[in-house]
């Protein structure tokens, strides 16, 4: 048995080359009584199951055809598919955990979380995180209809693609808030391995957070793809190449 974890995948409608990879990885890694952990923004855009989508579907088979041979897929929430409900997940075959989820490895416990909320100093991010994951708000939002719910979500991602950040995501995850955060995040769940996503910056990072702890970043799904895979015998950062995989 063994656990992956993928995460920004950013599947769409419009790029079916991301969502054959993500069916591909299922069907070639994937195994009886193997495990996988999808750290959010699994969609470029996701504002509610869309029974009536044929992208939606697809994405449900694939998961589904998982769990028929024995897989089990979890599901924690990023930026973009916050809106995502234990209901939602389950409609699509998985299982929804905690932003903040643990779980052991040979090299100690490690903090899973998507990555966004290491991003403090992004005080209007903040803000609109904590509006839209007011309940009330999401209810008002999820009551619209399916149409209207993507043209707001489509402006929305429209505005924030078209924003200019003067920081890189590296320059981020090496700056003293985002270590201070981190570390922070460890201490409170006793952990010394902190796994994310989110910044798009694959690689791991030795005595990232104060001695013996590390960080492991998964890189975004485009001309490559990464996992981190823990089994008995180890926990592994990997990025191959999609078009020699898929």
């Amino acid at each position: 048995m063994a656990i992956y974890i993928i995460a920004d995948l950013h599947l769409s409608e419009n790029n079916p080359i991301l969502l054959n990879a993500f069916s591909n990885f299922y069907e070639k890694n994937l195994y009886l009584n193997d495990r996988v952990i999808i750290a959010g923004d699994m969609f470029d855009l996701f504002v509610g199951v869309d029974k009536n989508s044929t992208f939606h579907q697809k994405v449900r088979q694939i998961i589904l055809n998982g769990r028929n041979r024995g897989v089990t897929t979890l599901f924690q929430r990023g930026n973009r598919d916050f809106l995502m409900t234990a209901t939602m997940a389950e409609y699509f075959g998985m299982r929804l955990v905690g932003d903040f989820y643990s779980l052991p490895t040979v090299k100690g416990h490690a903090l899973l979380i998507h990555g966004d909320q290491l991003c403090l100093s992004d005080r209007k991010y903040d803000s609109f995180k904590r509006f839209s994951s007011n309940p009330i708000m999401q209810y008002l939002f999820l009551s619209l209809p399916i149409s209207w719910r993507n043209k707001i979500g489509k402006n929305i991602r429209a505005k924030s693609m078209a924003k200019n950040h003067a920081t890189t995501s590296r320059e981020l995850l090496n700056s003293p808030i985002v270590k201070e955060v981190g570390k922070r995040f460890l201490e409170s769940a006793k952990c010394n391995i902190l796994i994310h996503g989110h910044f798009h910056v694959f690689g791991g990072e030795d005595n990232a957070f104060g001695e013996n702890t590390y960080r492991l970043g998964l890189g975004d799904w485009e001309s490559r793809y990464s996992y981190i895979k823990i089994d008995h015998n180890e926990i592994k950062l990997v990025q191959r190449a999609m078009e020699k995989n898929f």
